[in-house]
């Protein structure tokens, strides 16, 4: 590795560790144990790459994975010894409330003659919520989920108990265990897109990223509205083509699956200051400052 690239890795790294260390502080995470799980990483990368090498070896050795990553060998052995049991990850991908939801608007069974989430009844076989979410969320143990989706206003249940569906996403970010494992998930299938454009260049994913760094701050605020409405209409087609019944294998069925999906977030912070290069234009003059845009990938 060159230094100019090494130096760039340094740079690229403290970025994405600055608002990951601010998240660990808040909720009480020292130093101590993020390197305890940075190791485990470490250890569960290195692993993968030995088995994903041409010849690989059928059990992964300790040290030739102590080699490659800096840890001691005593280390590597007993990472390897404790298995994959810590930490607990999401099993399911996806939150079961927005399993349900997305269940909801996509299933025919559980809508109205025009295609629209039928209002429940709450108990009872056929098109209740009971049923939804056995289906959906593979328990038929519904009111916790129900609670939740009435917390987050994603719908609504009337006196006679019967339930209607206001939003077609969970869309919230919660401060608690399956939440925080949530982000994490989020956050490493948007770095595994990253990390695979990088790798293969003539074969990208999917990868947009537009944005102005010198927008004028009164009119964020509008330009985020549209951007909500938009993404929003955007995200329900979406939904619809990546969730359709006849693409989806059934919950216990023995068949291979994938995952497919895409993401897509609003960031917003502090923009570059005025320009003070002795050469720079007087201000209201000469060429406007254009937004600068950024275009990674295209469609596979």
């Amino acid at each position: 590795m060159t230094e100019p690239l090494k130096s760039a890795v340094h740079q690229a790294l403290l970025r994405m560790l600055v608002p990951l260390a601010s998240l660990l502080l808040e909720l009480g995470i020292g130093i101590g144990e993020f390197l305890s799980v940075a190791k485990l990483a470490y250890v569960r990368a290195a692993r993968s790459q030995v088995k994903d090498a041409p010849g690989a070896m059928l059990r992964p050795n300790a040290t030739r994975i102590s080699v490659v990553t800096g840890l001691t060998r005593k280390d590597v052995a007993s990472i390897l010894a404790a298995g994959d049991d810590e930490p607990t990850v999401s099993p399911r991908g996806r939150h079961r409330a927005e399993r349900v939801l997305s269940g909801w608007w996509s299933d025919s069974e559980f809508q109205d003659e025009f295609g629209r989430p039928a209002v429940l009844r709450e108990h009872g076989p056929g098109k209740s919520f009971e049923a939804l979410c056995e289906r959906y969320s593979g328990d038929p143990r519904f009111s916790a989920i129900l609670e939740e989706l009435i917390r987050v206003q994603a719908v609504k249940q009337s006196a006679d108990g019967r339930i209607a569906a206001l939003s077609r996403s969970y869309a919230t970010v919660r401060w608690d265990p399956e939440g925080v494992v949530e982000l994490g998930e989020e956050v490493a299938e948007h770095l595994q897109t990253l990390l695979h454009n990088l790798k293969n260049p003539t074969r990208p994913r999917i990868s947009r990223r537009i944005f102005n760094a010198r927008l004028d701050p009164r009119y964020a605020p509008m330009l985020i509205r549209d951007l909500e409405q938009q993404l929003t209409t955007f995200g329900e087609g979406v939904d619809d083509a990546v969730n359709a019944t006849q693409y989806t294998v059934p919950e216990h069925a023995d068949h291979r699956t994938v995952k497919l999906g895409i993401g897509f977030y609003l960031f917003e912070g502090e923009g570059e200051g005025p320009t003070t290069h002795p050469l720079a234009r007087p201000s209201g003059r000469g060429r406007r400052n254009k937004p600068k845009k950024r275009v990674r990938g295209a469609a596979d």
